[in-house]
């Protein structure tokens, strides 16, 4: 069998990749010969190497692109890995309505370091959360099956946790005002009382949300009384953000014990 059959093969079968070894396998060629003829079909866009011994298929109808999207294949992708993973922040917001400002990552969540995945259109941002498997999750529908990502209660959660590959505050904020029309405030408090996501977190979620430019007070309010703020410590809103001596000391908010060094002002 050729290389292009065995392609055509798992096309008709409704998959978009496949694994080297299952080619070699397949295919009884040496693993020389296998590299010259994806390398072939690599340079007419046919083939797609992403990491390892995964291979994407690119159809005809994204020729042009050179490979097809990310959601096409991550949960494929993310089995040959072996790591738990769901898609996170600005990514899930999107699939729960929030997409004023569409991502140019598609960003998911696993338990270790993974190296970004940057080929012809796509950029596949990784981010670690050793808690990922406690994540609660939804399955969505795509093209060639389906994705984990994250329920929209954990998306507000996600955003403020990954606040910089979220856009920093003025899009979190700007995210959260549109996520919260899917956001069960009952589920956002339970998840808060599991403990899967740290009490700074959750500090810095609710100082957004019941930020005047926000004004989701009600929310706040919500969250602030299913936990014990005995456990607030003060924190920055923006962690990376030095001290400077000279502009004075940050202004303080009592409730939630932010240090506020950072804007809050959302594009709506």
């Amino acid at each position: 069998m050729r290389l292009v059959d065995y392609i055509q093969e798992i096309e008709e079968s409704g998959e978009l990749w496949f694994d080297k070894a299952d080619a070699l396998s397949r295919l009884g060629c040496s693993k020389d010969s296998l590299k010259q003829s994806i390398y072939a079909l690599v340079k007419k866009k046919r083939l797609a190497p992403i990491r390892g011994n995964f291979v994407v298929i690119v159809p005809y109808t994204y020729k042009s692109w050179g490979i097809i999207p990310a959601n096409h294949f991550v949960d494929a992708l993310m089995k040959s890995l072996d790591l738990p993973y769901y898609v996170s922040t600005l990514s899930a917001a999107q699939y729960h309505g929030a997409a004023h400002q569409k991502p140019q990552q598609f960003q998911v969540v696993t338990n270790q370091y993974v190296r970004d995945i940057k080929y012809e259109r796509i950029h596949i941002r990784f981010l670690q959360n050793n808690r990922v498997t406690g994540i609660p999750t939804e399955r969505k529908q795509v093209h060639t099956g389906y994705i984990q990502v994250s329920t929209p209660e954990a998306t507000a959660l996600d955003v403020c946790k990954f606040y910089s590959a979220s856009g920093y505050w003025d899009n979190v904020a700007t995210v959260l005002i549109e996520l919260l029309e899917e956001v069960d405030t009952r589920r956002l408090c339970d998840l808060v009382q599991t403990n899967t996501y740290h009490t700074t977190v959750i500090q810095r979620l609710g100082y957004v949300l019941s930020h005047p430019n926000v004004n989701e007070i009600a929310v706040s309010e919500a969250i602030y009384k299913s936990i014990d703020p005995k456990h607030f410590r003060w924190v920055p809103l923006t962690p990376s953000q030095k001290y400077i001596e000279e502009l004075g000391p940050w202004v303080r908010d009592p409730k939630w014990k932010i240090l506020i060094n950072d804007d809050v002002d959302p594009d709506v």
